[in-house]
């Protein structure tokens, strides 16, 4: 009895230390990644980070995909401001509403994944970008518990005026962090349960604004805030990505921003021979894509692990619909070809 005891003490002690994972450069999806990151903002007042420590459990299966963020692992050369940052060797891109086309350029090589720079192109302001430095370090290989580290980051943007009267607006940002891998454990969200590794992020920027006016910066005004960001990492090579991050206020304690981990496609591209309309999106029962021309095809529609889960034949048409009633819930993506296989359309739905 007490030698079956010992075995299972043993056997136990040998899966905690499994699951207490490190991460390092290999685990970090590669260019020509295209990764969705899902929106939460209906649980904002349930989520909570929990204590630090080991092996910790998190369970955030109820969060729901109220939005989605396309994110595109690229190379530098392959976005339109890559000279202005020529010690960059990757790349996120995505498109937002307000701020239009943003650029991050990074720096990745065995020893840590950092940030050097910013670039955005809008219809209001046209294009500006910012130089971080010395580099903002988003994480230090091998991520493993109770690694730390603090940085002094500053960064500076110098934007086009909107208003009459100024050349252009400055803004100067100084940035107090400190980063902790505060606990590990395994947590589960809609997509499965992963082990992880959290990381604790707590930021006071202070942010100073000038104008251009005769040739002369003029100081406006200054403004300080602090926040605090938990991320969850994985070492599974499937994500590639956070895979849970939560933003909270760190004076009220209150969760303001809840992302997760929604699936990726390696090799999709969002740039579109054939401009094609989705709606509604998200769905739950009939979707409706509207091409810009008549076209004969095909239409498929993939889940988050690459099956086809729905075909549509395209036949001289420039609409069609498509139940997805039978689905579950989540991030699905299609893509439309001509019959000689060429791809015309490619973007994702939700199915609510």
């Amino acid at each position: 009895m007490k030698k079956q005891l010992l075995s299972f003490i043993l056997l136990s002690l040998a899966i905690t230390s499994f699951a207490q994972i490190t991460v390092t450069n290999n685990d970090i999806a590669p260019a020509g990644t295209t990764i969705y990151l899902a929106n939460d903002t209906t649980f904002l007042g349930d989520i909570i980070p929990g204590e630090p420590g080991a092996n910790k459990t998190w369970d955030f299966t109820n969060v729901q995909s109220n939005t989605i963020d396309t994110i595109n692992f690229i190379l530098p050369s392959a976005t339109p401001f890559g000279d202005a940052f020529p010690d960059a060797n990757f790349a996120f891109s995505s498109h937002d509403i307000e701020t239009g086309d943003v650029y991050a350029y990074m720096v990745r090589s065995d020893d840590k994944f950092s940030n050097i720079g910013y670039a955005i192109n809008t219809e209001e302001f046209g294009f500006a970008y910012n130089h971080v430095e010395p580099e903002d370090i988003i994480l230090d290989f091998p991520v493993a518990y109770q690694n730390a580290y603090n940085e002094l980051i500053t960064s500076d943007m110098v934007i086009a005026s909107p208003m009459p009267g100024y050349d252009s607006i400055r803004t100067k940002s100084t940035i107090v962090k400190e980063t902790v891998i505060d606990a590990w454990g395994s947590l589960t969200i809609p997509l499965g349960t992963y082990d992880v590794l959290r990381q604790r992020v707590d930021e006071e920027q202070t942010d100073s604004t000038f104008v251009l006016t005769s040739g002369i910066w003029i100081f406006i005004d200054e403004f300080g805030f602090g926040s605090t960001t938990y991320s969850w990492w994985t070492n599974d090579v499937n994500i590639g990505i956070t895979l849970f991050s939560l933003d909270i206020d760190p004076d009220t304690e209150e969760v303001n921003g809840i992302s997760f981990f929604a699936g990726s496609y390696v090799g999709l591209n969002e740039t579109n021979v054939v401009e094609t309309k989705v709606f509604p999106n998200p769905a739950s029962n009939l979707l409706n894509f509207e091409f810009d021309k008549i076209i004969t095809g095909e239409l498929v529609l993939m889940n988050q692990l690459g099956q086809i889960v729905a075909k549509k034949h395209i036949n001289g048409q420039s609409i069609i619909q498509v139940n997805i009633s039978n689905l579950p819930t989540g991030v699905y993506v299609y893509h439309s070809t001509n019959n000689s296989g060429e791809l015309l359309s490619s973007g994702k739905i939700l199915k609510k």
